[in-house]
């Protein structure tokens, strides 16, 4: 408890029975365990709240991702390019790579023939 021994809280218990006196120590001490009491449930109600605030914004996060599946919304990899646009590299490398192996075959054909 707080790091204090036994023999320190004998002594603090003592000082307190001579400052406060014997008649005045027993309704000290029970006023002092209704508020340790007290702030116990507070402290407790708030852990609680913040608790639930977390479950709730899960919740949330679920049924987000629940209706993000059930509205099936699938997203393109490569948006289609506007038609005024220029071609991407990806696109001029496969138009050439086209271009290669179509002037590879007609070669073949002509050299087969």
């Amino acid at each position: 408890m707080f790091g204090l021994g036994f023999t320190e809280i004998i002594v603090i218990l003592v000082v307190a029975l001579l400052v406060v006196g014997p008649k005045k120590l027993p309704e000290l001490a029970k006023t002092l365990g209704r508020g340790l009491a007290e702030f116990r449930k507070t402290a407790d109600d708030f852990k609680a709240s913040v608790y639930q605030d977390d479950e709730t914004a899960a919740n949330v996060r679920h049924k987000s991702e629940e209706q993000r599946q059930i509205s099936k919304i699938q997203y393109a990899e490569d948006p289609p390019a506007p038609a005024n646009s220029e071609p991407t590299k990806k696109q001029e490398t496969e138009t050439k790579l086209a271009e290669t192996s179509g002037e590879s075959e007609s070669k073949e054909k002509e050299s087969g023939s």
